[in-house]
């Protein structure tokens, strides 16, 4: 599939096989329960990882669907007002939103954390993330996910690694995400790719081969989990990144994706509104298929 310029005035994706969600449509929604932060997890360091939750109004169980802040590895927050806008967002469109926390990369850390943060201790938290929104009595057992920035990195790679219906998620949706590491091309905005993806991996810039291993484009094969992939004509995030994942998906085979490009300068979760129909409409055409 190839990627397409998404015009302003009409966001409406044509995506081959989503679905109409049943939780779509114009009728009013009752407003989601308050949010809630809780311990999903306890990292291999011993940090203890929390979630914030909101869950639809109403009795449960739902489908999951993660909602992985930003902040280039090594800052960022559950409670980010970005991230929380598109927890609220899929409450009230019928999922059980977990808003999570994981390690950081130097200088930033967590409560209790000892370790550096630094891959594969980012992703390993994710997975356990999955793992407990597949297990929570509130879900349905399906997991999707929402990324951003840093958090689509994640977010792409815990759709392509883990086992499927344990730690692997179903869907994934990723915003302005960092996929090869080792593409350091120039661009306007290449050395803060280099710092960026350097501080979290731990090597220099010439260690092509560690900055493949922890990137996603390099870790799919054709059993990832269907991806949603958007980014800006001018976002932080150098467009070769988007680019250099498609060309991975089309290398392996993958059909089960959509790249969208939006116009403007706009990076993560800061265009979510403009684009949450759709990405809603794609997770539903997972979480909510029957026989999935």
């Amino acid at each position: 599939m190839s990627r397409y310029l998404l015009l302003f005035a009409l966001i409406m994706i044509p995506l081959a096989t989503a679905k109409a969600s049943p939780n779509a449509g114009s009728r009013p929604r009752p407003t989601p329960t308050p949010a809630a932060t809780e311990v999903y997890g306890i990292a291999s360091d011993g940090t203890p990882l929390e979630w914030t939750v909101y869950a639809p109004a109403g009795k449960g169980p739902w489908p999951a669907v993660l909602v992985i802040h930003g902040g280039f590895f090594s800052s960022g927050d559950a409670s980010e007002a970005g991230p929380l806008a598109c927890a609220r967002d899929l409450a009230a469109a019928g999922y059980i939103a977990f808003s999570i926390n994981y390690r950081l990369a130097p200088p930033g850390s967590l409560p209790g954390q000892s370790s550096l943060g630094r891959f594969p201790d980012q992703p390993a938290d994710v997975h356990l993330a999955v793992q407990a929104a597949r297990n929570d009595p509130r879900t349905t057992g399906k997991v999707g996910a929402v990324g951003g920035s840093s958090g689509a990195s994640h977010a792409a790679w815990v759709a392509a690694t883990g086992a499927a219906g344990n730690d692997r998620l179903e869907v994934a949706v990723c915003l302005s995400g960092f996929y090869d590491f080792s593409d350091l091309r120039a661009d306007s905005q290449v050395h803060l790719v280099i710092r960026t993806v350097t501080n979290y991996v731990g090597v220099p810039s010439t260690d092509l081969t560690a900055l493949r291993a922890a990137s996603p484009a390099w870790v799919l094969t054709r059993s990832v989990a269907p991806l949603f992939l958007v980014d800006s004509t001018n976002d932080l995030i150098p467009s070769v990144q988007l680019d250099d994942m498609v060309a991975q998906l089309d290398a392996a085979g993958v059909g089960n994706y959509e790249a969208v490009t939006l116009p403007g300068n706009l990076h993560s979760f800061d265009y979510w509104p403009q684009i949450k129909e759709d990405a809603i409409a794609f997770l539903s055409s997972v979480l909510n298929a029957p026989g999935r």
